[in-house]
């Protein structure tokens, strides 16, 4: 369990459109030959910044994961209109149906971008808890190149290749969403002789450093044995935007080998998701700067450290989520456990941390883990109420 769970708002048009719209790639950069950049807060790996909306400051997170979208109270605050609803999926595959309004100028770092179409999504921890009035999203990036550098905790926007002195030799293949313009790269996995391809959404929302679609893994990937299985267990992983995914047979595994934007990561630790979308996440920033070349359709990557990136880690049996304003277990994976550890039980203590004394915000921008490799899980049986006491071990 390296978070509390995998925190990722990840807002993708589905394909009921909805009335009248057929893209959210609209608006524009009101400037040419621009170049700006932008610091941002690092919470949780998230890049928090500011922006400036009829001359007032709003926080918003730069998400390449998803369509620019704002909070309820933005929209009654700014008093916007909306002509259509959109069906929105977040990261567990849950939709709902948002309203679609066209922003008024956003400034980000003086820059301003004019007549971005944006949604409206429902009531949601992300915006109390990280601070924040909604998402840049790549529809608003889309004709830009966007460099993040987490050395710098900094982001650029330019329209101008000699900015960074992109050599497209050296750029990656990058397919781009043809409703919001999500990015999209190739990815090779390797296990001995064997190899895979699978194409990952850049998802700069998503906190891990990847995930793959249980539906991809179940259909293609599972039966070629590159990834070992180190546990499977039915239960809820992610909170999305839109909620808690619900139950379904979820997988943790190992890939020795993976090759991405030119580098080499090793004993990489996966987990599955209900989402139809493989993502890399905010992660990879940690290793090196990233550059997206929205209109050259280039995926740069320039790691921090020559040689190859050891992911190996070790891992918790369970794994908690948020339900309804608490901290339950939201999978087993041991099944050794599956007679003391119930799915929904209520987490009062792991470790030295009390849970009952803490926030569900505290999870948004803390990684909550016990120091130790050996620590006591006190619990809340979800049936019976009883107080249990468990010694579990990270392995």
């Amino acid at each position: 369990m390296k978070y509390i769970y995998f925190l990722t708002a990840f807002l993708l048009l589905s394909p009921l459109y909805g009335q009248k719209i057929r893209t959210m790639n609209k608006g524009r950069a009101a400037a040419k030959n621009y170049a700006v950049t932008i610091p941002y807060k690092d919470i949780r790996g998230l890049a928090i910044t500011e922006v400036i909306i009829n001359g007032k400051i709003y926080t918003f997170m730069v998400d390449t994961g998803a369509v620019t979208a704002i909070s309820p109270q933005l929209y009654e605050e700014l008093q916007l209109s909306s002509a259509a609803n959109l069906e929105i999926t977040d990261s567990g595959n849950l939709a709902r149906s948002m309203k679609v309004v066209t922003m008024p100028d956003i400034s980000v770092g003086g820059l301003v971008f004019k007549d971005i179409p944006a949604a409206v999504t429902g009531e949601s921890p992300f915006f109390q808890c990280l601070g924040i009035d909604g998402f840049l999203g790549s529809n608003l990036m889309r004709n830009s190149i966007v460099k993040f550098s987490h050395k710098s905790k900094t982001i650029t926007f330019t329209d101008k290749h000699k900015e960074f002195s992109l050599d497209k030799k050296k750029g990656f293949d990058l397919g781009l969403d043809k409703m919001q313009s999500n990015p999209h790269l190739g990815a090779v996995f390797n296990s001995g002789d064997k190899k895979i391809n699978e194409t990952l959404l850049f998802d700069s929302g998503m906190t891990a450093f990847y995930e793959t679609s249980l539906n991809g893994y179940t259909s293609k990937i599972k039966d070629s044995n590159i990834f070992t299985v180190l546990n499977e267990a039915e239960g809820s992983l992610s909170l999305g935007i839109n909620g808690v995914a619900p139950n379904s047979m979820q997988y943790r595994l190992l890939l020795p080998d993976m090759k991405l934007a030119g580098a080499t990561f090793k004993n990489v630790t996966v987990t599955t998701t209900d989402s139809n979308n493989s993502r890399i996440g905010a992660e990879l920033l940690h290793y090196g700067d990233v550059i997206i070349d929205y209109p050259g359709k280039k995926f740069y990557f320039r790691p921090y450290s020559i040689g190859e990136i050891d992911m190996g880690e070790k891992n918790w049996p369970v794994q908690p989520v948020i339900k309804d304003g608490k901290f339950v277990i939201g999978i087993v994976w041991d099944p050794a456990f599956n007679e003391e550890i119930l799915l929904g039980d209520e987490i009062l203590s792991f470790g030295e941390i009390d849970y009952e004394s803490i926030t569900v915000c505290d999870a948004f921008t803390t990684v909550l883990r016990p120091k130790d490799d050996i620590a006591l899980i006190r619990l809340k049986d979800v049936n019976t109420g009883e107080i249990k006491e468990v010694e579990l071990v990270r392995r």
